[in-house]
């Protein structure tokens, strides 16, 4: 659907709620925001709205997960996580807050473009990169930590996962060294090296990566640090080098038809030998 559509849709099907799209006086823009699944829409007001902030994201979603997803942010700003305050939800909408700060995605990766390890940014970004990354390893450790679950007739213990756990989903505030975590449409209770492995795998999979340099020396030093700070944070939960070998191949498998990757299924064996030198 075309951004005019969209917009046309928005303003009809919200006007009951902000009454201001009923205003021809009232001025706003619209974006769209990168997502796969959902459509997500950047608005901004000219003027701040009676009952809204002004500016916002609306949440379109085209799944059935938008009451899971409303639960579940709910109960992480119960729980104290930095994470979008819920402004109204009327289906197919769930309105959120803006939150501020960069996304952690294109942080690490533009400011690792033209590099072969870590030691080639200056001491400034350097320190900016590792501190993002382990206050990712930490809010993961936190996720982990406080949503335990122990399954019936089972001693297996499973956590709440986020669910196909991009580094697109986070957002990084260096003012206030605060880490937002958003999207968790995809939310699951499972094994806590589910989230890790797509960590690595979304470390990996992103330019400059895996697909793009062969080596990315700098992205395996990240995943290095990534993995050393969340087992430092945590104490419940035990590493398992085969399961996250397992789960980072099975997720860039997906990564490769996802993008439709001129690259056949990676090899279990030779991607195996060849982590395990690195991490």
């Amino acid at each position: 659907m075309s951004l005019l559509k969209i917009n046309s849709k928005i303003a009809k099907d919200l006007r009951g709620i902000i009454p201001e799209f009923r205003n021809k006086d009232v001025n706003y823009n619209i974006s769209k925001l990168q997502s796969r699944k959902n459509t997500v829409i950047d608005i901004v007001f000219d003027k701040k709205p009676k009952n809204f902030p002004k500016q916002f994201i609306i949440k379109i979603f085209r799944t059935k997960n938008i009451v899971s997803e409303n639960n579940i942010l709910n109960r992480l700003k119960n729980q104290n996580f930095h994470v979008p305050e819920i402004l109204s939800l009327k289906k197919p909408y769930l309105l959120l807050e803006k939150v501020q700060g960069v996304n952690l995605c294109d942080f690490i990766n533009d400011n690792l473009k033209n590099t072969i390890d870590l030691g080639d940014l200056t001491s400034e970004i350097k320190h900016q990169v590792i501190f993002s990354i382990e206050k990712l390893a930490e809010w993961l450790a936190q996720l982990h930590e406080k949503n335990l679950v122990r399954k019936y007739n089972t001693e297996e213990t499973f956590v709440l996962n986020k669910g196909d756990t991009r580094l697109r989903d986070f957002i990084i505030d260096f003012s206030e060294e605060i880490l937002y975590g958003v999207d968790f449409e995809d939310a699951y209770e499972g094994n806590n090296m589910d989230d890790l492995a797509w960590i690595c795998c979304s470390l990996l999979d992103t330019n400059p990566g895996l697909f793009d340099m062969g080596e990315p020396r700098h992205k395996v030093e990240l995943i290095n640090l990534f993995l050393k700070k969340y087992y430092q944070k945590t104490t419940s939960f035990e590493f398992d080098f085969n399961y996250l070998a397992e789960k980072m191949i099975e997720h860039l498998n997906i990564v490769i038809q996802r993008r439709n990757l001129p690259y056949g299924p990676i090899n279990k064996n030779s991607f195996i030998e060849d982590i395990s030198k690195e991490v």
